[in-house]
Order: C-alpha cells, then sequence, then structure tokens
C-alpha cells in the first residue's frame, strides 16, 4: 500500500510538470504565431511610402516634378505602379497645393498619404542704378538678313546691346554671333502672331518656351529677359481679358524680368523713313536728363540699323554709355491695359 502511494505521488509529479513544460511552449510561441498572423494578414493592407519629404517648397516655373512615392501590400508585393494621385499643381501659380496618393491591394484595402507643395515667387536681383546717361540699344523681331550689318556696327564701336528674337526666323548662325560677341538674347515670340500668342496663358507659355529652346540650344544656356510681343501695354492680347493683367505677375514670379522702352525709333514694319530720318528720331527722342534711355529699334528695319552708323558716334561724344541689359539693369514696365 505504502508503494502504491509512493507510485501516484509520482505520478502527479510527472503529470505536473508536463503540463508546465507545454504552458510555458505556448507563452514562447504564442508571440510569434501572432507576429506571423499579423504579417501575412490581409486586412492589415498596404503601405505607401513617400519620395521625399511631406512638405515641398518649390519655385514658380513652367513645370513641377512630382517626387512620387512607393508602395507595397502585406506580403511585400510592389504596388508602385497602381498608385493614383489626386489634386494637381499649377506650377507657375504661387500657392499651396495638396497631392493625395491612393493605392489598392489585391483583397480592395486602400492606403493613402498626403503632400503639401508650396510654389514660391522666385527671389529676383536686385536692380542696379546704371552710370548716369546709358542707354540700352534693344532690337526686336529679328534676327534677319540685316542682323549681320548690325552686329558690325556694334562691333566697330565696341558697343553692347539686346536682341529680343522671334524663334522661328532661323539665322541661327547670327544668334550664335550675337551671343559670343556678348549682346544679350531674350525671347520676344516664336511666330509674333498675336491672335494664337495671347490665346491664352497656356498659349503664350507654349510660345515663349519655344523660343526659349531655340536661344538653349544654339548657346547652351536659358535667357530671363524678355519683351511681350506688342509690349506689356499692348490691346491686341484683349481676345483673352485680363490676360496681360496675368502674365506680367505670373513671369515675374518664375524669376523672369520683361523690358518695355521709353524711346521708340518708329521703325516697325508699317513706318518707312530714310537712315537720316531714323537718326534724327532716335537722337530727338533720347532724354540727356534721365538717368537711362531704353531704346527700341526693329533689326527688320536696313535703315533703322544704318542710323546707329551715325547716332553711335553722336552719343559716345556727348558722353553716353550703352549697355545690354540683364537681371540687375533697371526696369521699365508701360501701363499694362489687360
Amino acid at each position: 500500500m505504502l508503494l502504491w502511494k509512493k507510485y501516484c505521488k509520482g505520478e502527479k509529479e510527472m503529470f505536473r510538470r508536463s503540463v508546465l513544460l507545454i504552458l510555458c511552449g505556448l507563452l514562447v510561441l504564442s508571440p510569434l504565431a501572432a507576429a506571423h498572423s499579423e504579417a501575412s494578414d490581409p486586412a492589415q493592407g498596404p503601405i505607401i511610402t513617400l519620395t521625399g519629404d511631406e512638405s515641398l517648397t518649390v519655385d514658380a516655373a513652367f513645370t513641377f516634378d512630382d517626387p512620387g512615392a512607393t508602395a507595397m501590400d502585406a506580403h511585400g508585393k510592389d504596388l508602385t505602379d497602381r498608385i493614383t494621385v489626386e489634386g494637381t499643381v499649377v506650377p507657375y501659380l504661387v500657392g499651396e497645393y495638396t497631392l493625395i496618393y491612393t493605392v489598392t491591394d489585391d483583397e480592395g484595402n486602400q492606403a493613402q498619404a498626403e503632400r503639401i507643395v508650396n510654389v514660391v515667387p522666385v527671389t529676383l536681383p536686385e536692380v542696379v542704378d546704371p552710370p548716369a546717361k546709358t542707354i540700352y540699344l534693344t532690337f526686336d523681331d529679328g534676327p534677319s538678313y540685316y542682323t549681320e550689318h548690325l552686329l558690325d556696327i556694334l562691333k566697330q564701336y565696341d558697343v553692347k546691346a539686346t536682341f529680343f528674337i522671334v524663334g522661328n526666323r532661323g539665322h541661327e548662325e547670327l544668334i550664335r554671333r550675337t551671343f559670343e560677341e556678348g549682346h544679350s538674347i531674350g525671347v520676344h515670340s516664336y511666330t509674333h502672331v498675336y491672335e494664337e500668342i495671347y490665346a491664352s496663358d497656356e498659349a503664350f507659355f507654349n510660345d515663349f518656351m519655344a523660343t526659349e529652346e531655340v536661344i538653349h540650344e544654339i548657346t547652351g544656356q536659358y535667357t530671363f529677359l524678355f519683351r511681350f510681343p506688342g509690349g506689356s501695354s499692348n490691346t491686341v492680347s484683349l481676345i483673352s481679358p485680363g490676360i496681360m493683367t496675368r502674365l506680367t505677375k505670373i513671369m515675374e514670379d518664375m524669376g523672369y524680368r520683361y523690358f518695355d522702352w521709353t524711346v521708340s525709333a518708329g521703325d516697325s514694319s508699317t513706318v518707312k523713313d530714310t537712315m537720316y530720318g531714323y537718326y534724327c528720331t532716335i537722337r530727338n527722342r533720347v532724354k540727356p536728363d534721365a538717368p537711362f534711355n531704353v531704346i527700341l529699334q526693329h533689326d527688320l528695319n536696313y535703315y533703322s540699323i544704318r542710323s546707329l552708323e551715325t547716332f553711335i558716334p553722336w552719343a559716345l561724344e556727348n558722353g553716353y554709355t550703352f549697355l545690354p541689359l540683364d537681371l540687375t539693369s533697371p526696369v521699365v514696365h508701360s501701363k499694362v491695359r489687360n
């Protein structure tokens, strides 16, 4: 009987130890099992990771490159190509924009991420006052057959000028020479067809950038100087009410400077005069007491160009200095009428 009691007592001890071992094993294995279940559970849903910061500040520009995002589902499958983006950034309009990225996995679970994009105006260089009696010679609508002779005149007197070119004119070799001889080059237009250029903001941008690309292809540089076709005070743009008010601000926000003029040679394609007549017009319109004069001419007009053979020596003899325009030059803005 004593032996039987000892045997039963031993069995109970073994049973107790077995239960304890089983319980300990369950305690160890339970978290691992739960972690495995959580990682493979489709209900966990996909994960979106933004490329770059959640908040971006970018300068106003013609284009915006979205850094985008990547996505994976709970099993590690790449879902990046399924991401959709809600919201748009108008890169040339200063303001705050929200982009929402959404992805859906095979089980229908969704994930979202949000990015804030702040478009800010470009900080332009400060204007530097030029020397007294400075003249900025500016030429619109070229290059043309006559531009070569104009460059010869400027080279003879070591005078630098500014050329606001029309991109579809051709004469790439003259644009290259203009750049290599130290003159400034700015955008005027690609087509110079007013009703097309001012049909909309986007139409203006397309025309503008076409000429920018011509300049870049030839010189290796983009320009930040331009003159509106017809000037900033034009009324030919009234086909799109308010467009000049918008464009003048937008272009400056993007870091461009536009220049009108203080003196016109009166040499547009509808005006015919002699070399001496244009010389007298320019000389009489130049204001000797003004801090500077910005002269508008067209290098499509042969006699206007020839007038410089007389005007430049006269100006140099009378204490004038000639400079090309740049981003630090004093701006000349006419009153916007649209």
